[in-house]
C-alpha cells in the first residue's frame, strides 16, 4: 500500500509527525546535558523525574478526553501548548537571558502537551485506517519516524551547544506549523456520543464504586500472571539501559571530552562529547533502520530462543562499553553490536508477548506493560543522580547486572510453553465465570 493511497487525514498526520519529530528531537536529546551544565547532575536528575511524571499524566488524560470530546480538540488543545512553550522556552534560553528554573515549568508544560497528544494522535491514525492497510501505514510511521529522529538528532549534535536558541525556535515554528495544518485540514473522526441524563448522586456514588473496583480486579488478575509479570520487569531493565545513552552517558561524554579530540589519528576530524552523542544516537536509528529487514532475513533460520537471547546479549554488551569508553572508534563500534542485538531480540520479544497474552484482557495486560515501560524510561533520573556520587565503573557494573538478570529472567520464560505461559491468566478468568 503506497503513502498516496491512504486515507488524507493518515497522509498529513504522518507528513506533520516527520517534521515535528525532526524538529523536537534536534533537542530533546540533549537536554540532561543542558541542565546538568547550569544546575547540576543532582537538581537534573530531580527535574528529569518531574518531567516524565508530567508525561505520564498527561499521557492518562489524553487518552480519557480523546474518547469524551474528540481527537481534533485534543490535538488542537495540545500542539497549542506544545508551541506556546517552546516559544517560552526559547525567550528564557535567548542571547539575552538565561532562567533555567522557569524553562523547566516550561517543560513540565510541554510534556504534560507531548503526553496528552500522543493517545490522541494514534486513535486518529486508528480511525482513519482499516485492517487491510493499518500494517502498512504503520510500516511508513516507523521508517519516517527513524529518519526524523536521525536527522534532527544529527542537527542537535553540531548546532545544539551554541544555536540552542534557534533550535527551540525552530521547534516552536514547526509545532506552530502542525497546530495550523491541523485546524485546517485534518477533520474530525470521532464523534463521542451524547452524554446520558445525570443520575442520583447515590446511584452515581455508587456507579463509581463499582467501577473502580472492576479496573482494580483486572489489574489484580494481571500482576498474579507470573509470566507476563517477570517478562514486563525485563523489558524494563531493557528500557532503563537504553534511556542512559542520552543521560548519564551523554553526561559523561561532555563532562569527559569538553573540548574536540581527533576521530582517528590518521583524518583531520576532530569530535568532542556532544558530538559523539549525536553520532551514536544517530548511529543507532540508521542502522535499525537498515538492518531490520536484512537480519531478520538471515537469521530467518535460527531458533527464536537462540535468536533472543544472543541479541540481549550483544545488546546489554554494546551497552556496558558504551558507558566506560571515551574512544570514539571503540563507542561506535560498540553501538553497531547493541544495535545488531536490539534488532536481533525486538521482533521475538514482540511475538513472545502476543503469545503470552490472552485476548480477553489484552488493554488491561498491554496498559501494565506500558506503565512498567515508563518506568523503566524514569529511571534514568535516579540514574542521573547516583553519577553524581559514584565513579562510571560503578554504572558500568549496574548495567553488567541488569543485563544478566534479564538474561536470567528471558532464558526462564522462553523455556516454557505458550500454553503454560497463558494458564495462570486463563485459570483466573475460568474461575471467575464459573463463580459468576
Amino acid at each position: 500500500m503506497k503513502f498516496w493511497h491512504f486515507d488524507r487525514n493518515i497522509q498529513i498526520r504522518l507528513a506533520l509527525h516527520f517534521v515535528t519529530t525532526m524538529a523536537v528531537m534536534s533537542v530533546t536529546p540533549y537536554l540532561i546535558v543542558f541542565f546538568s551544565k547550569q544546575l547540576g547532575t543532582f537538581v537534573t536528575g530531580l527535574m528529569f523525574m518531574g518531567v516524565m511524571a508530567a508525561n505520564i499524566v498527561g499521557s492518562f488524560a489524553g487518552g480519557y478526553a480523546a474518547d469524551k470530546i474528540g481527537r481534533k480538540k485534543v490535538i488542537v488543545c495540545s500542539e497549542a501548548g506544545m508551541t506556546l512553550g517552546f516559544a517560552c522556552v526559547a525567550l528564557v534560553n535567548s542571547p539575552w537571558l538565561q532562567l533555567p528554573y522557569v524553562t523547566f515549568c516550561l517543560f513540565l508544560l510541554i510534556h504534560l502537551c507531548i503526553g496528552a497528544v500522543g493517545p490522541a494522535y494514534q486513535a486518529l491514525i486508528i480511525d482513519a485506517s482499516h485492517p487491510d492497510n493499518r500494517r502498512s501505514i504503520f510500516t511508513v510511521s516507523y521508517w519516517l519516524n527513524n529518519l526524523a529522529i536521525a536527522i534532527g538528532g544529527l542537527a542537535g549534535a553540531f548546532l545544539f551547544q551554541t544555536h540552542h536558541f534557534f533550535l527551540f525556535l525552530g521547534v516552536a515554528t514547526s509545532t506552530g506549523l502542525s497546530l495550523g495544518i491541523t485546524i485546517l485540514f485534518i477533520e474530525e473522526t470521532y464523534r463521542p456520543m451524547k452524554c446520558t441524563p445525570a443520575l442520583p448522586s447515590w446511584e452515581e456514588k455508587k456507579q463509581r464504586l463499582g467501577f473502580l473496583r472492576d479496573i482494580l480486579g483486572s489489574y489484580k488478575i494481571v500482576l498474579k500472571h507470573r509470566w507476563f509479570v517477570w517478562f514486563a520487569l525485563a523489558n524494563l531493565l531493557i528500557i532503563s539501559v537504553e534511556e542512559q545513552l542520552t543521560n548519564v552517558i551523554g553526561i559523561r561524554l561532555v563532562r569527559e571530552i569538553p573540548v574536540p579530540q581527533p576521530f582517528v589519528s590518521f583524518l583531520d576530524w576532530s569530535v568532542d562529547g556532544m558530538n559523539l552523542l549525536g553520532l551514536l544516537k544517530t548511529e543507532n536509528t540508521l542502522l535499525v533502520v537498515c538492518l531490520t529487514v536484512l537480519v531478520s532475513s538471515l537469521l530467518k533460520a535460527c531458533k527464536e530462543r537462540t535468536m533472543l537471547l544472543s541479541g540481549l546479549f550483544l545488546f546489554f554488551f554494546g551497552y556496558a562499553v558504551i558507558s566506560f569508553s571515551s574512544s570514539p572508534v571503540v563507542l561506535l563500534l560498540a553501538m553497531f553490536f547493541a544495535t545488531l542485538g536490539e534488532v536481533m531480540h525486538i521482533p521475538v520479544k514482540q511475538a513472545l508477548l502476543a503469545n503470552m497474552v490472552p485476548d480477553h484482557a489484552r488493554s488491561t495486560y498491554m496498559a501494565v506493560y506500558s506503565l512498567l515501560s515508563i518506568l523503566g524510561a524514569s529511571s534514568a533520573g535516579v540514574f542521573i543522580l547516583l553519577s553524581g556520587w559514584v565513579p562510571p565503573v560503578v554504572i558500568t557494573g549496574a548495567f553488567v547486572g541488569m543485563g544478566m538478570i534479564c538474561l536470567l529472567l528471558f532464558s526462564t520464560i522462553t523455556k516454557r510453553s505458550t500454553k503454560e505461559m497463558q494458564s495462570p491468566a486463563a485459570g483466573v478468568r475460568t474461575d471467575e465465570n464459573a463463580t459468576a
